[in-house]
């Protein structure tokens, strides 16, 4: 079903209404006037003539007739003059007027038609320039509202001075640099003048668009089952970029949402309590600003958490419209979530005091796979193009130093030379997951991912003891990611702090 465009609240512009018109009013009049012109003339002739055929054969008859009046005779000179008059008239006005009103005609033409193709170039090179900066510079937005969760490369524009709505405020045929409103005010219709200076909107729903829509918005779900420490690894993520975005020429700043917990629950966990468990069953965006100091446009970086029960089923995750427009994913793996260790480590500590999630890995993989998979429309064979960073939670489980700590890292190169670490981490994770029945999770993990790698981290440092938690390696993941997504490796410094 073709869609209909919808008017906007805005004057169309001229050289792509009021130009046409005023060229069709002129033409119309001009050639009206002729027509009247001709008109008149005609009617002058056929008069005239009437006038000539009255008195001309009764001056002939008299000079045949030897009666000869030079009243009659002066009366048909007189007609024989005005009907020549009103014939050349008709055939200048015919002739001459004609053909002056095409050639002035032509000339408006002529002359309009060069400024209507400079003004259609204008609106073509800017349509192009602005779209391809937003494709260049990969603006766009994604909404942070739970019940709408869509992604958009154009807010709504709201005209400051009558609060109207504009839907398509770009280079069009309401304006090519600006547009003017239907109140007369006149707005930007480029980033490149001001549109991001007006007050704008999801065009799905009525939640607030931060910066007029012009930044990057890099949207990271992370993804686990109930208890396995997600929403712990997000607020402690973004707490520790925070602390070391200074040093790393990092620009921060946090952009709270309605219902935001991030401040709770960062003064929670820095007295020593836990933050406040997610029960949404939409997703929660926590954004926050995170822009290398050289770079004018801000990238607005959007971690995802949802209630980990929601990974029981398809069709419960399914509902997450937001996991599509996702740019990169985090797994969280609670190793005690994996029963061959979880069972081993049982006869020699108490497990419970971890508060240890029951999900499968597996499961819960299968899960997001599947829902990715009907929201791309790919088979089982297709291979999902985004990266994905894998991190191990509760490191500070102390037998988990020996098997995939800094000790087990440390061997691992020790046993192969010239090994980089962050390899030598991936491979004891894998080693890790191989030994206590999880081969299949990882086959699959790299079989449907375009880019996989492993993380260590803690989000807490230790159980609950009444002491300030303390995180960490929880900000690496985010960093790698953003940097695969950027591609611009400036987010590297930072994953070394």
């Amino acid at each position: 079903m073709k869609r209909i465009k919808e008017k906007e609240p805005a004057k169309l512009n001229y050289f792509f209404k009021g130009g046409y018109v005023e060229l069709l009013n002129t033409i119309k009049t001009s050639f009206g006037k002729l027509g009247n012109n001709i008109s008149d003339a005609w009617f002058e002739v056929t008069n005239n003539f009437s006038f000539f055929w009255k008195t001309f054969w009764p001056a002939i008859g008299g000079i045949f007739s030897l009666e000869f009046n030079w009243d009659d005779f002066g009366y048909a000179i007189a007609s024989i003059c005005k009907f020549s008059f009103a014939l050349g008239k008709l055939l200048c006005v015919l002739v001459i007027t004609t053909t002056l009103t095409l050639i002035f005609s032509l000339l408006h033409i002529a002359i309009l038609f060069p400024i209507m193709l400079l003004a259609y170039a204008a609106y073509f090179v800017l349509l192009a320039l602005d779209g391809l900066y937003c494709a260049a510079k990969s603006i766009s937005s994604n909404c942070p509202n739970p019940d709408c969760q869509s992604h958009f490369m154009l807010p709504e524009y709201v005209c400051p001075s009558c609060k109207k709505r504009h839907k398509s405020l770009r280079p069009g045929r309401y304006g090519i640099w600006k547009r003017t409103c239907e109140c007369g005010n006149k707005l930007p219709t480029t980033f490149f003048n001001g549109r991001q200076k007006l007050e704008a909107y999801c065009p799905h729903c009525n939640t607030a668009v931060k910066d007029g829509g012009k930044h990057r918005d890099i949207c990271i779900p992370v993804v686990g089952g109930p208890s396995s420490g997600k929403t712990c690894f997000i607020n402690t993520a973004i707490s520790e970029i925070e602390k070391l975005a200074p040093d790393n020429r990092l620009d921060f700043r946090y952009s709270p949402n309605t219902n935001d917990e991030y401040e709770v629950n960062v003064r929670r966990i820095r007295s020593g309590e836990l933050p406040v468990k997610t029960y949404d069953t939409r997703l929660k965006y926590y954004q926050f600003y995170l822009t290398p100091e050289k770079k004018k446009l801000k990238t607005l970086v959007s971690l995802c958490d949802v209630a980990g029960e929601l990974f029981s089923s398809d069709a419960k995750i399914g509902t997450q419209i937001g996991y599509r427009y996702a740019n990169a994913f985090i797994l969280i793996i609670d190793p005690l979530s994996i029963t061959d260790y979880r069972n081993k480590l049982s006869r020699i500590t108490r497990v419970v005091d971890y508060n240890y999630s029951s999900a499968e890995i597996d499961e819960t993989l299968d899960v997001l796979v599947n829902t990715l998979e009907n929201m791309y429309c790919i088979t089982a064979k297709d291979m999902l193009k985004t990266d994905v960073a894998v991190v191990f939670a509760k490191c500070d489980i102390p037998d988990l130093v020996n098997k995939i700590g800094e000790e087990a890292v440390r061997e691992y190169i020790e046993f192969h030379p010239g090994t980089s670490e962050t390899d030598a981490q991936n491979a004891v994770c894998e080693a890790f997951l191989s030994e206590y029945g999880e081969s299949n999770f990882l086959k699959s993990l790299r079989s449907k991912f375009k880019t996989v790698r492993f993380f260590l981290s803690s989000s807490l440092g230790h159980n609950k003891n009444g002491t300030p938690f303390v995180s960490s390696g929880v900000h690496l993941p985010v960093l790698w990611l953003l940097n695969r997504i950027t591609g611009s490796g400036e987010y590297g410094k930072a994953m070394k702090g």
